[in-house]
């Protein structure tokens, strides 16, 4: 735990880091909105798709790597599992040009019902920070076709 998690300072709250989380706790199985960040270890990345297939909430993932085809085997599945992958970026609200998006039991209930229909119908958000290894990286994902997701030789 972090020395400062769950310290207040007016309107900020410092988070709560727990570490380690497994499988047999209820932080494992219930949705965070924070300040709280359960931090779980994986073994490999087949471990981490499987949490993830597993899990019933489905916001947000991301992805750390320079490697195209390690990002690609990740983001090809996330995609239908979450409605945004981050590239070298950390989960986060989306600036307010993106829609909220969920999957899975996530974000249920939170949306009027013309709202939800027309924001929920978007398949999923890929976001990355704008710099040149993540314009180089998600380049060579798109230009050597390696996903199946991140693509734009079709039409919508």
């Amino acid at each position: 735990m972090n020395a400062r998690g769950g310290k207040q300072d007016r309107t900020i709250v410092a988070p709560t880091v727990l570490y380690p989380v497994t499988a047999s706790m209820r932080v494992y199985d219930e949705e965070q909105f924070g300040p709280l960040i359960p931090i779980v270890r994986y073994k490999d990345t087949a471990d981490i798709i499987q949490s993830v297939l597993q899990s019933s909430f489905g916001q947000q993932a991301s992805i750390f790597s320079k490697n195209p085809a390690t990002v690609t085997a990740l983001l090809d599945i996330l995609v239908n599992q979450v409605s945004r992958v981050n590239i070298n970026a950390q989960c986060q609200r989306g600036p307010d040009i993106l829609p909220f998006t969920g999957r899975k039991n996530s974000a249920a209930g939170t949306l009027s019902i013309s709202d939800a229909l027309r924001i929920f119908s978007i398949r999923a958000v890929v976001a990355t920070k704008d710099n040149k290894v993540n314009q180089d990286l998600v380049s060579t994902i798109m230009n050597q076709k390696l996903s199946k997701y991140l693509r734009s030789d079709y039409l919508f």
